[in-house]
């Protein structure tokens, strides 16, 4: 692991930032930047929200508060008809028939030697490729892991399009339950968007029989997943888009990208010590990046506006499959390449003890110029803590990186127990570090926006 100093070279053309016009810091009001984030997750975390789901009425209450705030801001509306908010249509497909999955001449049916719960078509596949660490993958490659590997070597098989891993102990001595939970929809795709780059890899769990039957298979091995999809119910989300305009028309085509995800897990029944409270009100997860997408959004308007444009863009649906950045991407409000980079926010809401205090990390640090250029200008940002979790490609900023765009997620989520439970409410945000943890962005992200630099992928660090 590289230090933080040794991570990336700033690529900065010493002629073009001179001429960048300089930006006068303005302090922030912190009492005020408090009472109004306290406002905004009192209301986005309360009961009242009911957990936000996925492409529910909630969520989409959710969305229409958040297009009004930005309108208040007197921003530029970016979705449909004039307004902030993009619906957006998927339909949902079950199977009609168990999975089978086909490798050489041997095959197997779901639930008796492997498990899946998605799939993005009916089939999907590729040639057999043994992980071996440091190696690259090919695109398209369906990638046997070998059950010893540990999660962070795993963090270059996104361009895969099947994953196959060995049960974990947990998930073999509790196989039959997991069978028991097939989901109730194995495929979800966007309604009238062009195919777009692959979502990631399709995630296959192997009993040990399977994986050994497998693993002794050459290289190059047809694999195949064929599912028989029956259409099911066509369902909605929604997206948030505004633009705040750059001050220089010539920099127009250079936008910043400022995104969160805006719903939750809805209501449903608790695993947690209350088993009574079935709102997972998600305060941390992700109520806190949309309030600092928020704020972020009034103090940049407020202060001296920027050189470039900014897009804020808060997404519906990403966790149940990142529909809502799949559909920006796939229908961008500007062209990607017109995008300098994109920046989400997700689970500031707490300190995480692994990093100094007024720390945030950011997710890929090491795989682009954009967190040392921040950093340099600032910003308290550090190297993941967590590469083994493989955050980086768990945010919708993966969405943006698989099609090129520089793309990291700014958090500080240390593993908390109340991750994806009832018990994420606002009564366990740390208000004085969330508070700090947005004022600290506002300047670096301002500099981002008025600099001519263009952050850049480290090379061999692209995903």
């Amino acid at each position: 692991m590289l230090s933080m100093g040794g991570c990336a070279s700033r690529t900065t053309n010493p002629v073009a930032a001179a001429s960048a016009p300089a930006v006068a810091a303005t302090p922030v009001d912190q009492p005020l930047l408090e009472r109004r984030i306290a406002a905004h997750m009192r209301f986005l975390a309360s009961d009242a929200l009911n957990g936000r789901g996925s492409g529910t009425r909630d969520e989409w209450i959710a969305a229409t508060y958040i297009g009004a705030h930005l309108a208040a801001l007197g921003l530029e509306p970016m979705g449909d008809d004039g307004w902030f908010v993009q619906q957006v249509e998927v339909q949902r497909y079950k199977a009609a028939a168990p999975p089978v999955l086909t490798a050489g001449e041997r095959s197997w049916t779901r639930g008796t030697g492997f498990l899946l719960r998605t799939v993005p078509g009916a089939r999907v596949g590729g040639a057999l490729q043994h992980f071996v660490a440091s190696a690259p993958v090919a695109a398209g490659a369906a990638l046997i892991v070998p059950a010893d590997t540990p999660m962070t070597a795993l963090s270059g098989t996104s361009t895969a399009a099947v994953v196959l891993q060995k049960a974990t102990a947990a998930q073999a001595g509790n196989w039959a339950q997991l069978v028991k939970q097939s989901p109730e929809w194995i495929s979800t795709q966007l309604v009238g968007t062009p195919p777009g780059a692959p979502a990631g890899p399709t995630l296959i769990t192997l009993d040990a029989a399977t994986h050994e039957a497998i693993s002794a298979m050459a290289d190059g091995t047809a694999i195949r997943i064929d599912t028989e999809l029956a259409p099911g119910e066509r369902a909605r989300t929604w997206n948030v888009v505004g633009r705040l305009p750059g001050t220089d028309p010539s920099a127009s085509s250079e936008v910043v990208v400022l995104s969160a995800h805006l719903d939750h897990l809805g209501a449903r029944p608790s695993t947690g010590t209350d088993v009574a409270d079935t709102i997972f009100n998600g305060a941390d997860d992700d109520a806190s990046g949309v309030t600092a997408v928020l704020e972020l959004a009034r103090l940049l308007a407020e202060g001296p506006r920027p050189r470039r444009p900014v897009v804020f863009a808060l997404f519906g649906s990403e966790e149940s499959g990142g529909f809502g950045a799949r559909y920006f991407v796939d229908r961008p409000v500007v062209p990607l390449t017109d995008i300098v980079a994109d920046l989400q926010v997700e689970m500031i809401g707490r300190p995480d003890p692994k990093v100094p205090a007024g720390t945030l990390w950011l997710t890929g640090f090491e795989r682009s110029t954009l967190g040392p250029q921040l950093a340099a200008k600032g910003a308290r940002l550090v190297q993941d803590p967590h590469p083994d979790q493989r955050f980086f490609e768990r945010s919708d900023n993966i969405r943006f990186a698989r099609r090129g765009v520089v793309a990291h997620t700014v958090s500080s989520y240390g593993l908390h127990k109340e991750y994806h439970q009832a018990s994420d409410e606002f009564r366990h945000i740390n208000m004085a570090h969330m508070r700090d943890a947005i004022a600290s962005l506002v300047e670096p992200v301002r500099w981002l926006a008025t600099t001519t630099e263009r952050p850049t992928w480290v090379e061999g660090k692209k995903p």
